[in-house]
């Protein structure tokens, strides 16, 4: 089941900063979302995660409108986000950050050891301080906090930013494992997209609150499609 966004208006109190986006998340399928800072990539995010009221337009999934509802009941409804920053607890140990994301959702146990299964260095530093892991340790520990609700959907807010290499691979291919098993995935990015883009099916360029271009995510990786989209944005 696909989740549909239509005529999505929304933004931080009186200010709006989208303007009518028409977004689609799809099962299976990794979608990449483009565009300059400030463009409202992130507002977009949470606005359909819950986190931002929509001010009008619509966000359907399973035959249920989302919008108006807060993120515990997005999540609960299967649509999980994870933002780039302050997405763990720091003073919690990694098990009990795990232990407490699955408190509000039923059969969270049994996702709690399939999550440690996943991310191996997660088991290693269970009994560690969040605020002790290194950046890319962090992120996989925030993606793992949001898989132990059981989603269907996971939205990722540049989760590769200032990583290290070797984490930035990981985490491209833990993504393509999910949507191989079925989950519908959405990547914010705003420097290097070349990894995301590889294994993506999508491509949404926003701008200035609108959507600015929607392509095949593969042909970005054309020599100079990928300047050809962006330099487009604000022209």
């Amino acid at each position: 089941m696909q989740l549909d966004v239509s005529g999505l208006k929304s933004g931080y109190g009186k200010v709006q900063i989208l303007h009518g986006v028409d977004f689609c998340i799809r099962p299976s399928e990794i979608t990449t979302v483009l565009g300059p800072n400030g463009a409202g990539k992130s507002t977009l995010m949470k606005t359909i995660s819950g986190h931002l009221p929509a001010m009008a337009g619509d966000i359907r999934y399973r035959g249920e409108s989302l919008a108006g509802l807060g993120p515990l009941a997005v999540c609960k409804a299967g649509v999980g986000y994870v933002p780039q920053d302050a997405n763990v607890f720091p003073d919690l140990s990694v098990y009990d950050n795990l232990l407490a994301s699955s408190l509000a959702f039923e059969g969270a146990a049994s996702r709690m050891a399939e999550v440690l299964q996943r991310f191996p260095i997660l088991e290693e530093r269970a009994n560690q301080l969040a605020s002790t892991l290194s950046g890319g340790e962090r992120q996989t520990l925030a993606i793992g906090t949001a898989l132990v609700a059981g989603l269907d959907i996971l939205i990722l807010d540049e989760p590769t930013a200032g990583l290290a290499p070797i984490f930035v691979d990981r985490i491209v291919s833990w993504v393509r494992e999910l949507a191989e098993d079925g989950m519908g995935v959405v990547w914010v990015v705003e420097q290097n997209p070349e990894k995301i883009l590889a294994i993506s099916e999508t491509a949404y360029v926003i701008d200035a609150g609108r959507n600015s271009e929607t392509v095949a995510a593969k042909s970005l990786l054309e020599p100079g499609r990928l300047e050809e989209v962006l330099l487009q944005v604000h022209v």
